[in-house]
């Protein structure tokens, strides 16, 4: 049974490279890593900065990329999938968590009396339109697509349900386990008069709040505000 090689002799120029590096980089590639929060998939960017002085004219570079490990900026990639990014995902909740917690018991520049206002998180969900294939995942455990019982048929005659436990590439994700049975005009209408639904609910919505805390028909509504947009379903 063979040895196996040392990397130096079978990649000479790889052993120097890496003692190289360590030797003269990795500190600020450590720090270039710690600033862009360990992101698993950063952003490379090269370029440099360069002042001009106003008076005289004198141009000169004050940061340039070429002098950094590799001859890139990190910069992280701000992702809020924790499938490409655990480490940017995680500041994203973070950053969403310190948010919502400022606008209800206040801080991050949002009085405190704002605790003593009434708030409501409402959740508007679309009708379904149809049985589709999905990926429905407990941990490492993947459940059935749509389970049915043996021998069920839709109206058209093909299967009521689908057993198969789908990978996240699946092509077949999100395709209607019908084609007859999806309402596929009726999405298309949702979709396309849904902002219109939105305004007037809104506005509607609106109207009720003002009337619980007093306000007459054309006072100004500043205590009475709806922040959110609606996410339509493709």
């Amino acid at each position: 049974m063979t040895e196996p090689m040392p990397v130096g002799v079978v990649l000479p120029g790889v052993l120097a490279e890496v003692v190289d590096r360590a030797g003269r980089g990795y500190q600020r590639w450590a720090e270039l890593v710690a600033q862009a929060g360990y992101c698993h998939h950063p952003i490379r960017l090269a370029g440099r900065v360069e002042h001009a002085d106003r008076h005289t004219g004198e141009v000169r570079t004050v940061y340039d990329s070429e002098r950094e490990p590799d001859g890139v900026l990190l910069k992280a990639c701000g992702t809020r999938r924790e499938s490409r990014c655990p480490s940017c995902a995680a500041t994203y909740r973070a950053d969403a968590y310190q948010l919502l917690a400022a606008g209800l018991k206040g801080g991050k520049g949002v009085p405190e009396t704002i605790s003593e206002h009434p708030r409501l998180f409402v959740t508007f969900t679309a009708p379904s339109f149809g049985k589709v294939h999905s990926r429905k995942a407990q941990g490492r455990l993947v459940l059935p697509c749509h389970p049915h019982r043996q021998g069920a048929r839709c109206p058209h005659g093909l299967r009521d349900g689908c057993w198969y436990r789908h990978d996240e590439d699946d092509p077949r994700l999100g395709e209607p386990l019908c084609p007859s049975c999806y309402g596929s005009r009726a999405q298309v209408l949702w979709n396309a008069l849904a902002p219109e639904l939105w305004r007037r609910t809104t506005i509607a919505v609106q109207r009720a709040l003002g009337r619980l805390v007093g306000l007459q028909e054309g006072e100004p509504r500043r205590l009475v505000r709806i922040s959110r947009k609606p996410v339509c379903p493709m």
